[in-house]
């Protein structure tokens, strides 16, 4: 009787510590990323495609404006406001796109949709 108690805590003992080995493997192994997170590559986008703005700045949530010679304006759009490009250009080596009037956003800032 005294030998089937040390066998089966030795059993029970060995299952606790496997089971405990799969959790930290589990909790250790890295997800893939969801297609959303994809998202934020920035394809070459045209004249004419539809655009969404995209924040990488969490806290502020809005994106900087610019003039048509790629100089920041005290003007910002909100995080997922959507356009059409009307023009796309590089102005020393910052590539912008038109989106109304006198605005033109970073091309780093949105993606298409």
């Amino acid at each position: 009787m005294k030998l089937v108690k040390v066998v089966s805590s030795v059993v029970v003992a060995l299952g606790l510590a496997s089971f405990g080995a799969q959790t930290v493997s589990a909790a250790t192994e890295i997800a893939p990323l969801a297609p959303a997170e994809e998202m934020v590559a920035n394809p070459e986008i045209k004249k004419g495609e539809k655009i969404i703005v995209v924040v990488k700045d969490t806290k502020k949530q809005t994106v900087t404006v610019y003039n048509k010679n790629a100089k920041k304006t005290h003007k910002t759009v909100k995080m997922g406001k959507r356009f059409t490009a009307k023009a796309v250009k590089r102005f020393h080596g910052k590539k912008i796109v038109k989106v109304s009037g006198n605005r033109w956003l970073n091309t780093k800032d949105v993606t298409k949709y």
